[in-house]
């Protein structure tokens, strides 16, 4: 047997092991081919393969991750919780598109993957990141058995999926790291996405990453399922319970046989994944800032394990707001070991009518934290006792105070420690400003030494004292150094993203960068101008409108703008100005996706809007307009369809 051979028969054995969960070859024969084909690769490297078993472990650790843009942006989905939701949804997609086919898969609890493939190689594998920049972890994608490294189609393919950590093979990791003395991971989504940050590749290796791809994003069909049949006809792990269909009950029906199977697969999912199969309508449908609208997460009803409450804390966070956290007895639930869960506030331990001691139950559904239920009467003994609430702030000390409105006692202390660090963490972090090394250690130790009191301190000191401290060097601190002079260099989003306003998200801080242009026509924007922005609401609105009413944030701005920061969004050539002062909304189906009449009218000096008013100039129509065209022919709004907008471009 020659060398091709021996690669192509072990990689045919690996896919019928790892893929098809059918082993045609004993473990003993395997290792033996194996073997024999390290020995030929000893004996002449220069005619290794590229897709060689023996290459998807690299011979020594990378020396870092590469931060990588993704060609095509990773939005999030959004979530339904009920049959009513989903039902809801899927009716949505089929007064736009009647009969249109409908994707059922499981929604695999692991981290997001974005592979690419030139002439059938594998050539990077990206994280997600925060969905605009990832990291290559290329190294340790190699090491997943299941995962073709060479595919027979050419040109270029960019493929979705899901890593996870199968539960075996979780349960095998963390009883190694007990026995080690070291910490443990809460779960196998936490150990898959460690294990992918790991610079050496044989850890990765060792511990058994597997992989579902579920998308394409490049080099597919125009259909999704097609698209799955593609990808398995190429050796890809597809997952098995991936159906289409065209009626809601069916859609439900599957949903749930999804969940049925939840507690007896091999590994975690958190839900079922409902998807519109053609692409061309899932274009046409586009996405929100955050999400698809042609897709949607199915979460199932939350499980449920009974503990004891042997505490409560209290936490200030970033807007001083106290909240009560529950120490538990640890137990295991929904895939990870739970010693802590959510309270809430004063007016919900007061409903539950809990006591330290008690028993209670705790649930753990579609959201990552956990929380209290209801205790268990029935089980207390009489040692149980009232939770106190303070008083005072747990971390400086000051008084305590609460509104009429507010659902939480608040520190108003503005130089809290704790809300600056938190407050200091945040605009740091990698979604806002990414200064590197500028983590919990070192801000505490900055904090408590006096060194800093706001993120505008960042700029305007320098920390050359901790050359001296323990833990601490001269290399250590010139990084530190240059990585806040890096952060300069962040775009105007990013900063607005770190500066913490209240439901200014990192899509909503793009959106407003990109709309206002620069932060004194942000800063000056009232409520009514802000809700015209594409996906604000009134209470962001007013959120917004108060933080900069606040003289201290105005302060930090004025000083971050001296210090370098960009306050200005990067201008976007416009192909003209005949739209100069116009307002649109675009609803309907076109004969092309809105988002590309949306950008044709921004990119010619109009403004989109998200919803009808009396103020607004035109709503471009497509097919089955709906409730936008009807609102729009009783206040009186311009009607136009493609070709009108056309012949406003020409100018006529």
């Amino acid at each position: 047997m020659d060398y091709r051979e021996l690669v192509d028969k072990l990689n045919y054995y690996s896919k019928k092991y790892y893929v098809e969960d059918d082993p045609v070859v004993a473990d003993a024969e395997y290792d033996k081919l194996y073997n024999e084909l390290l020995r030929i690769e000893a004996e002449d490297p220069s005619i290794i393969s590229h897709d060689s078993p023996s290459q998807r472990v690299g011979d020594k650790p990378v020396t870092g991750l590469e931060n990588v843009t993704h060609e095509i942006k990773l939005l999030s989905l959004s979530n339904a919780y009920s049959r009513e939701e989903l039902e809801k949804f899927v009716e949505n997609i089929w007064d736009e598109y009647p009969g249109a086919e409908i994707v059922v898969e499981p929604k695999i609890d692991g981290a997001a993957m974005v592979l690419t493939y030139e002439d059938g190689k594998l050539v990077r594998g990206a994280t997600r990141g925060d969905g605009t920049t990832g990291e290559d972890v290329t190294h340790n994608i190699r090491t997943i058995r299941s995962l073709p490294l060479e595919i027979e189609k050419s040109g270029r393919m960019i493929i979705r999926g899901e890593v996870f950590m199968p539960v075996a093979s979780f349960e095998r990791l963390n009883r190694l790291k007990g026995e080690k003395g070291e910490k443990l991971f809460a779960n196998p989504r936490n150990a898959a996405a460690g294990t992918l940050k790991l610079l050496d590749s044989k850890t990765a290796y060792e511990r058994g990453l597997d992989v579902f791809l579920y998308g394409m994003d490049m080099g597919g069909t125009e259909h999704h399922l097609k698209d799955m049949e593609l990808m398995k006809s190429l050796g890809f792990n597809i997952n098995e319970m991936t159906r289409k269909f065209n009626n809601f009950e069916d859609i439900w029906a599957h949903v749930e046989y999804i969940g049925s199977r939840r507690n007896s697969l091999e590994y975690d999912i958190d839900g079922a994944v409902i998807k519109v199969d053609s692409k061309a309508y899932q274009r046409s449908l586009g996405s929100t800032i955050k999400s698809p609208k042609w897709a949607i997460a199915y979460k199932y009803p939350a499980q449920e394990a009974v503990t004891i409450l042997r505490d409560v804390d209290f936490q200030v966070g970033r807007t001083g707001s106290i909240t009560p956290v529950a120490k538990l007895e640890p137990v295991f639930l929904a895939g990870s070991t739970i010693s802590n869960a959510t309270l809430h506030n004063e007016d919900e331990i007061a409903r539950l009518g809990i006591k330290i001691g008690d028993k209670v139950t705790i649930r753990k559904g579609g959201d990552i934290i956990p929380k209290v239920v209801r205790p268990i009467i029935d089980e207390r003994d009489g040692s149980e006792r009232d939770i106190e609430f303070l008083s005072n702030c747990p971390v400086c000390q000051s008084k305590l105070q609460k509104e009429e409105t507010d659902i939480n006692r608040k520190c108003i202390n503005p130089v809290c420690p704790a809300q600056r660090k938190l407050k200091l963490l945040h605009f740091a972090s990698r979604k806002a400003m990414d200064i590197q090394g500028f983590g919990e250690a070192l801000v505490n130790k900055l904090v408590d030494d006096g060194e800093l009191h706001d993120v505008a301190d960042i700029y305007e000191k320098r920390f050359d004292y901790l050359k001296e401290e323990d833990g601490y060097g001269e290399k250590s601190v010139q990084k530190l150094h240059e990585a806040i002079e890096n952060s300069k260099k962040k775009p105007f989003d990013k900063v607005l993203y770190g500066l913490g306003i209240r439901h200014v998200g990192e899509r909503t801080a793009q959106v407003l960068a990109e709309y206002f242009g620069d932060i004194d026509k942000l800063v000056s924007a009232d409520e009514e101008a802000l809700v015209n922005v594409r996906d604000i609401g009134s209470e962001t609105a007013g959120a917004i409108v108060n933080s900069f009413a606040n003289d201290d944030l105005s302060n930090i701005i004025n000083r971050l703008k001296k210090s370098g920061l960009c306050f200005t969004a990067e201008k976007k050539e416009k192909a003209s100005d005949v739209l100069n002062g116009k307002t649109f909304v675009v609803t309907g189906t076109l004969s092309l996706p809105r988002d590309y009449f949306k950008k044709v009218i921004e990119s010619n000096g109009g403004k989109v809007l998200s919803a009808v008013s009396g103020k607004l100039d035109y709503l471009l129509v497509g097919e089955n307009a709906g409730s936008k065209l009807e609102k729009a022919q009783k206040l009186g709004v311009a009607i136009i369809d493609e070709s009108g907008l056309t012949k406003m471009l020409k100018g006529e």
